[in-house]
């Protein structure tokens, strides 16, 4: 064997040793952290209970129970509370067309009454003339009347039946 072959079995063998310590090392090293990651975080609550876990579990199941029975109950009120939105909302528009029926009538009321209040101001109007028309015809007779019995005092006799002519 040559010198050359022997030195490059020995630097082989001395990586392959050195490859081997760092390894060995790193083990030692995880153990020793562990080791001293353990003692310095006990464990001092004790693990829960599979009793306990069942017990929790039998609890959530039975308040899932009473939230479903909350949640149909809501249910019920919405489907009540929405029947009598149909309702009110039936009744608004029944309330809508009776309003528009009743403002039609009163148009036509408004245009009756302003139809009869001119009617009524021509009547009022002709009731002045004809006011005014027998205070004149009342003048009329009045004087006539007048003038008539002054007229019958001349041409009638005097009382005693005696004529001074």
């Amino acid at each position: 064997m040559s010198g050359d072959v022997i030195n490059r079995m020995v630097r082989r063998a001395l990586v392959l040793v050195a490859t081997a310590a760092v390894i060995g090392v790193a083990v030692v090293t995880v153990q020793v952290a562990a080791a001293w990651r353990a003692e310095a975080a006990p464990l001092d609550t004790a693990p829960v209970a599979m009793s306990a876990i069942n017990t929790d579990m039998e609890a959530e199941a039975a308040r899932t129970t009473a939230l479903s029975g909350q949640i149909d109950e809501v249910a019920g009120q919405l489907s009540t509370l929405k029947g009598a939105v149909l309702t009110a909302d039936k009744a608004v528009v029944s309330d809508a067309e009776s309003a528009a029926t009743l403002e039609g009538q009163l148009a036509a009321t408004k245009t009756t009454l302003e139809k009869l209040q001119s009617q009524l101001k021509g009547a009022q109007a002709r009731l002045v003339a004809l006011n005014k028309a027998a205070a004149r015809q009342a003048a009329i007779n009045a004087a006539a009347r007048r003038s008539s019995a002054a007229a019958t005092k001349v041409a009638s006799p005097p009382a005693g039946g005696h004529d001074d002519d």
